[in-house]
């Protein structure tokens, strides 16, 4: 019923019940690495060279505590998503903040127009003229508010993050990472 070669153990043969003790016989044995060496455990009846290639088959099993753990769906429907999805969820259409801001009539340096940013420095460009489909670039920093060559006005603020804790993200997840 148990096919012994080498040390590797073939479970093709043994029910699913069986194979699962002897798997987590296998694992708790690997915690006691003075007393033996490793026991390669496969699902198909290979030859000892081939187990002995696989690093799936020589892994060491999480310890059984009896609970049962799922993924968070969230991660498993939207993987890298998930913060754009959260986002809309919650009635934000622009998460990233990319669309385009409507500018103030009379823009000065004391009432600039107001761009949200995660980072201290961002990129913008100004459309100066509403019928030429030339851009104006300029790099705004925050604190400091700069002006166009139109004459309009433009200051970087902070970003107000949106809770999204029902969804496993956190504040310190929608910070951009430090470089």
């Amino acid at each position: 019923m148990l096919a012994l070669s080498g040390r590797c153990l073939s479970l093709s043969t043994l029910p699913r019940a069986n194979a699962l003790a002897i798997i987590r016989q296998a694992s708790s044995s690997q915690s006691n690495k003075n007393q033996q060496e490793p026991v390669a455990v496969s699902t198909s009846s290979s030859s000892v060279e081939d187990s002995s290639r696989s690093p799936m088959s020589q892994r060491s099993l999480p310890p059984d505590d009896g609970k049962v753990r799922f993924p968070n769906p969230w991660d498993v429907i939207l993987n890298k998503r998930r913060f754009e999805y959260a986002m809309k969820f919650k009635g934000y259409d622009d998460p990233f903040d990319m669309m385009p801001v409507k500018r103030i009539e009379n823009s000065t340096a004391e009432n600039p127009n107001l761009l949200p940013s995660c980072n201290d420095k961002r990129l913008m460009a100004c459309i100066c003229n509403e019928d030429v489909y030339h851009l104006k670039w300029m790099h705004l920093h925050r604190g400091e508010p700069k002006r166009c060559y139109c004459g309009h006005w433009f200051k970087l603020t902070e970003r107000q993050f949106v809770d999204l804790s029902d969804f496993g993200i956190t504040e310190e997840m929608q910070k951009p990472a430090a470089h």
